[in-house]
């Protein structure tokens, strides 16, 4: 069986009900916008995207803060018709559950979140497979919280520390 190989991961897309709202939210997390375009009637998108012609759209491109271009977030809100439903309610649904980005001490991270009202899926907890168990030895500490859409993030760091301390402490 033929593979296909891939080269490098481009974007993840993430639909919401209100850009500028989301765009805010995006940059708090240590995005950067670099694009913004209105996709209007008569785009060569349609058809590709399995949607009909006569709708229009606004994307904004979301990159890391300083990194490189790819890959990034390619937010959207859809203009007419609207955008229309609710994110996943938990992590247990079929479909994409969550992005997940490093960094370097989600303890920090966690307190400029509560600062601005994030709402939270859990606690910062360790990645094991079982009690006391890391999968692959990896040591790292993880929070899930939700954009205002609901849409579920994960910030990730990768540490040596023993044990996990109150952040809001």
């Amino acid at each position: 069986m033929d593979t296909i190989r891939i080269r490098e991961w481009v974007h993840a897309n993430i639909c919401v009900s209100d850009l500028e709202r989301s765009i805010a939210f995006y940059e708090m997390l240590g995005f950067e916008k670099f694009d913004d375009n209105i996709f209007e009637q008569g785009a060569g998108v349609w058809d590709g995207l399995g949607l009909p012609e006569g709708r229009r759209f606004r994307a904004a491109f979301m990159r890391i803060r300083g990194g490189r271009p790819r890959p990034f977030l390619d937010i959207i809100q859809f203009i007419d018709p609207p955008t229309v439903g609710n994110a996943y309610p938990t992590l247990h649904n079929i479909g994409i559950g969550r992005l997940c980005f490093e960094v370097d001490d989600v303890f920090q991270a966690a307190k400029t979140l509560e600062a601005h009202n994030v709402e939270f899926v859990g606690p910062i907890s360790r990645y094991e497979t079982a009690k006391g168990v890391r999968s692959h030895g990896l040591d790292c500490l993880f929070l899930c919280f939700k954009d205002p859409d609901g849409t579920i993030i994960e910030y990730i760091s990768f540490q040596r520390q023993k044990n996990v301390p109150d952040w809001r402490a």
